[in-house]
């Protein structure tokens, strides 16, 4: 796109280039910024210039399900928006009048005030279209920004020379933001179709406020006991408080007690329990009046907690905590859900970055929407993915940045946030000695939803970097597996392993497989090389391999196999047989393949038995001495299959993850003219896959065959850094050796040797 030809809201690209020059930004920034324009395509939409992006007035009229003249929302593609104090006009008249009429009260059901109260619950249900130019708001939107009033930061100073200003937090209604446009038609949009809502978003947008005006509002617009709306969260502090959401829900439903005639009275009013109901009591004790509640659910580590409830929402607060969030959400489809109505709204939210989460379930809610009923969108907010797959609704740290808006409309300033954003990553990177800090900073405030779903905590992976190769394999992906050999081992006819082509097989290429066929087959990144004898060298090649010991579960058995030379890992099956036994054969084929010896994990036998009747122990490796060493295993009673392989264990686990860890960010072997890292010439996406999803509470085959070869390949190290020390030492003949000197005394004159009287 032309950089020089933006939006009127955009800090212009040479404004940075003139800083670049003058030294008053790194180069790391300003390339960075550039990196991001050209590889995601939401942000060029969102900045790219007036005539391309076009007005309301541009956009074709929705027919579906409005016929009032409203237009067609492109969530992936806004067009730019114009006059949004147009849908404000109640707040903006509290604003300055602290009363939303100065129509006086009157009981009377026909009176003119008690229409204009019914003309805004109107709104709050329907929405608002501008006649003019079709441009219109939902009504949870029009609810939001003119009946909830919100914290605010605002400025109350100038800047400092630290670039930061001094702040303070003010309650006033919402500001036209695009975020809240888009966020809020998104969730219509996902209604409209009968469908539910994923959020992948950044900290500090405000989420909490918008999904605790939203129930409220449910209440008026559609009361009665049969209408309740559940706010669930996996621990009860992110519900409770004033921090949680139930005390901005009270806080709303308050404001609305205040200063509107509609319904306040409460016959449950239970703060601690996280219960309301509007209503009264008549004089025989009969429940009367709205009726509508809310409630606020812990599930803790109990997904059927909410089993059986139903109403017009079901919200998650903060998804990326839930333990079990996947069973929790299908669990209460059917309580929305029926047949093919959805007659309730279900919405999950989370935030990257929240120390002790586990984005596994929110990863995929957010990146296989069809699979949970979740409405769609292209997914243009990752690197290289130009909308060719499909996800949720992202909100990036760039969307809204605080002081990087339009004030009256709403639009952002993506370029001027995404320079802020890019310096505090800077700062961070250069000056914190934790080497977690960037991607805790990334995964607050992130720019695609692959850096949202960082782990950031309990994991010694570089996830950060490895998120970062897989976007840049991401539009090339196809050209980069074809370069794989997929296929399988057979025995000729003298009994001789061979590769044979198959293109029936298909290798399991997603660590989060849902197929029903787990068998996979062995993906080769590279065949053996041989000498010039035509030998494969004994010792070039080592592999690990986590087994499997029945012939039913969900674990995958894996095997990687590394070339030494080149310090590459060169094969890899990973799948589940319909026997163990089939898994136990294509480990050992793999290994006279490659002439290979494999370390394991002994603490399941099958493997051994079946190499033991097969006659080929010689293929699996002694415990590694390394581990006698280092005081892992015990150095005595070594025998039958505790001799070979590797007895894991919660230590052991660990270190062969650090090993993985730090092969990672090491520079490549025989890539002297660049600054490729060993992770940068990893070829299974799969297993860059665990190892960034990794966390101590799932399941990770790759990762922990990857384990049990990185300490042989350590072992190995060791070897070869003991016999390098050995080799450049100076020995004239056998009689130089100190057991001569420390058993016998020379002879005067002679180089002959008589035994010590001392024994």
């Amino acid at each position: 796109m032309d950089l020089n030809n933006l939006n009127k809201y955009q800090t212009s690209i040479s404004h940075y280039r003139e800083m670049l020059d003058n030294k008053d930004i790194p180069k790391e920034v300003y390339d960075q910024l550039l990196e991001y324009i050209s590889s995601v395509k939401f942000i060029q939409n969102l900045i790219a210039s007036e005539e391309e992006r076009g007005f309301c007035k541009d956009r074709p009229r929705e027919e579906q399900f409005y016929k009032d003249g409203r237009v067609s929302v492109d969530l992936t593609n806004p067009h730019i928006l114009e006059d949004m104090d147009y849908f404000r006009q109640a707040a903006i008249f509290f604003e300055k009048n602290g009363r939303y009429t100065n129509i006086p009260r009157n009981s009377n059901p026909k009176s003119e005030y008690a229409q204009f109260w019914k003309d805004e619950l109107y709104k709050w249900k329907h929405g608002v279209v501008r006649e003019s130019d079709g441009e219109w708001i939902p009504g949870t939107l029009y609810f939001y920004w003119n009946y909830s009033p919100i914290w605010l930061v605002e400025s109350v100073g100038l800047k400092s020379e630290n670039k930061k200003s001094k702040g303070e937090r003010v309650k006033k209604f919402a500001k036209a933001w695009l975020g809240d446009y888009l966020y809020f038609h998104y969730t219509q949009q996902a209604k409209d179709n009968g469908q539910h809502g994923k959020v992948l978003k950044t900290r500090g947008i405000g989420f909490s406020f918008k999904n605790a005006s939203e129930s409220p509002r449910n209440m008026y617009v559609y009361p009665g006991s049969g209408n309740p709306n559940f706010h669930l969260a996996s621990d009860k502090t992110f519900l409770s408080g004033d921090k949680g959401i139930w005390g901005k829900i009270l806080d709303t439903l308050d404001w609305i007690g205040e200063y509107t005639p509609l319904a306040k009275n409460r016959i449950v009013d239970g703060k601690k329990a996280m219960e309301l109901q509007l209503g009264y009591l008549d004089e025989y004790g009969s429940r009367k009046g709205n009726l509508a509640s809310i409630f606020g659910i812990s599930l803790k580590d109990n997904p059927d907690k909410a089993r059986g409830i139903r109403g017009p929402l079901i919200h998650y607060e903060e998804d990326g905590l839930f333990n079990n969030l996947e069973k929790a959400w299908n669990v209460n489809r059917k309580a929305v859900e029926d047949g093919d109505v959805a007659f309730g709204f279900m919405l999950a939210g989370g935030t990257g970055g929240t120390m002790g989460a586990s984005f596994a379930g929110s990863e995929k809610l957010f990146y296989k929407p069809g699979a949970y009923n979740i409405y769609a969108l292209k997914n243009v907010f990752d690197k290289n993915t130009n909308g060719e797959s499909l996800c949720s609704f992202f909100w990036g740290a760039y969307l809204n940045r605080n002081g990087c808006y339009d004030d009256v409309n709403g639009e952002p300033d993506v370029i001027k946030a995404l320079v802020e954003i890019l310096m505090d990553r800077f700062d961070v990177k250069y000056s914190s000695s934790e080497s977690s800090a960037i991607t805790q900073k990334k995964a607050e405030e992130p720019i695609t939803p692959q850096e949202a779903v960082m782990r950031t905590e309990g994991t010694m992976f570089p996830v950060a970097d490895l998120k970062e190769y897989l976007e840049s394999i991401a539009p090339k992906q196809e050209s980069f597996l074809a370069e794989h050999y997929v296929g399988e081992l057979i025995l000729n006819n003298i009994g001789e392993v061979e590769w044979r082509p198959n293109s029936d097989l298909s290798p399991l290429r997603a660590y989060d497989s849902s197929d029903n066929n787990r068998t996979g087959c062995l993906e080769i990144f590279e065949m053996p090389r041989k000498n010039a004898q035509g030998d494969i060298q004994r010792g070039r090649y080592i592999a690990g391999i986590d087994p499997i010991d029945s012939d039913t579960g969900g674990s995958l058995f894996s095997i990687h196999i590394m070339d030494l030379f080149t310090d590459r890992i060169v094969a890899e099956y990973s799948g589940r047989p319909r026997l163990a036994n089939e898994a136990y054969e294509i480990a050992l084929r793999c290994l006279k393949f490659y002439n290979a010896e494999a370390n394991y994990e002994s603490n399941l036998k099958g493997l051994f038995s079946y190499f033991d009747s097969k006659n080929c122990l010689h293929y699996l490796a002694d415990v590694p001495q390394i581990l006698k060493d280092m005081d892992m295993v015990k150095a005595t009673n070594l025998y039958g299959n505790k001799a070979k392989g590797t007895h894991a264990n919660a230590k052991i686990n660990s270190w062969g993850r650090m090993l993985q860890a730090e092969w990672m960010k090491t520079k490549a072997h025989g890539d002297d003219e660049d600054e490729r890292l060993n992770m940068h010439r990893l070829r299974s996406i799969p297993y860059v896959e665990e190892c960034i999803a990794w966390n101590s509470d799932g399941n990770f085959d790759r990762v922990s065959a990857a384990g049990m070869l990185f300490i042989l390949r350590e072992d190995r190290v060791k070897r070869t850094a003991v016999a390098k020390g050995n080799q450049d030492r100076k020995m004239t003949n056998a009689s130089a050796d100190n057991f001569f000197s420390k058993n016998y005394k020379p002879i005067s004159n002679s180089n002959n040797w008589q035994q010590n009287a001392i024994t």
